[in-house]
């Protein structure tokens, strides 16, 4: 595993022309899973892959020459997304996509995502929310409802009509990137929903969705949804309700008339 710094040179091998697509993989005490999941990334993909590893991965990017590069990172998955968008951009990927390494997403729709964001889209997330999602395992009545809390805050803060506002499966364009570099601040989760709002305050990115499987079971996810993790789960909506203040607040928007008024 190599760290990630400036002085990396290093730059993946792809056999695809432009526009150069970027994998990011962040992974956090995920045993051996990344490698079935970097596995499955490229045989869905011919894309480079770059795990974030932050430790407990047992993860070698030797078993996958030429494509997959693997670095340190620190804890924490708003962090190393940070740092992945900033090593693409030093790299010259012209789209980065994201998928976790804990086996919660179906590589296969990574296809669709870079369909639609080469065909305009800065931003395209995959929603486990949409319409036409299939339903593997439905998720707890806690995430529902912290998906429509906050969908609707991003709906009325930012006008975007969003099913998924906290997936971790997205790509986006070198627009994207080279805006939200210096501004992402979120360092653990919920980078998602202050990347969407960035850019919706923006007012100048596309930002669009397509189905992505509900998998809520499987690979030891389920294990993370637990009875007796009710109060962890349910912690993650103050660390949310925080991102959507913060980015308010650093954007001078006043919640009146966009939260009581309407």
């Amino acid at each position: 595993m190599t760290s990630l710094s400036a002085a990396d040179c290093g730059t993946p091998v792809s056999g695809t022309s432009a526009p150069r697509a970027l994998v990011l993989v962040p992974a956090l005490a995920e045993s051996g899973r990344v490698s079935g999941v970097v596995g499955s990334v490229l045989d869905a993909l011919d894309a480079d892959v770059l795990v974030l590893d932050a430790g407990g991965n047992a993860f070698s990017a030797s078993a996958f020459p030429d494509r997959v590069t693997s670095v340190g990172v620190p804890r924490g998955v708003g962090a190393a997304v940070r740092q992945g968008i900033e090593y693409a951009m030093a790299h010259g990927y012209d789209v980065v996509t994201r998928i976790d390494g804990d086996g919660q997403h179906d590589p296969a729709v990574l296809r669709e995502l870079l369909a639609r964001q080469g065909a305009g889209a800065d931003l395209v997330l995959g929603s486990r929310y949409h319409p036409l999602s299939h339903v593997v395992a439905a998720p707890p009545t806690d995430r529902i409802a912290l998906n429509v809390m906050f969908r609707s805050l991003v709906q009325q803060v930012c006008g975007l009509a969003m099913t998924d506002v906290i997936s971790g499966c997205w790509a986006m364009g070198r627009a994207a990137m080279e805006f939200l570099a210096p501004r992402i601040q979120v360092r653990e989760y919920g980078s998602t929903l202050e990347i969407l709002m960035l850019l919706g305050l923006a007012g100048r990115f596309s930002i669009t969705e397509v189905p992505h499987p509900a998998i809520y079971a499987g690979l030891g996810v389920e294990q993370r949804y637990g009875a007796d993790r009710l109060g962890d789960r349910c912690a993650r909506a103050a660390v949310y309700l925080e991102v959507v203040t913060d980015v308010m607040d650093r954007h001078d928007v006043d919640a009146w008339p966009l939260l009581v008024q309407r």
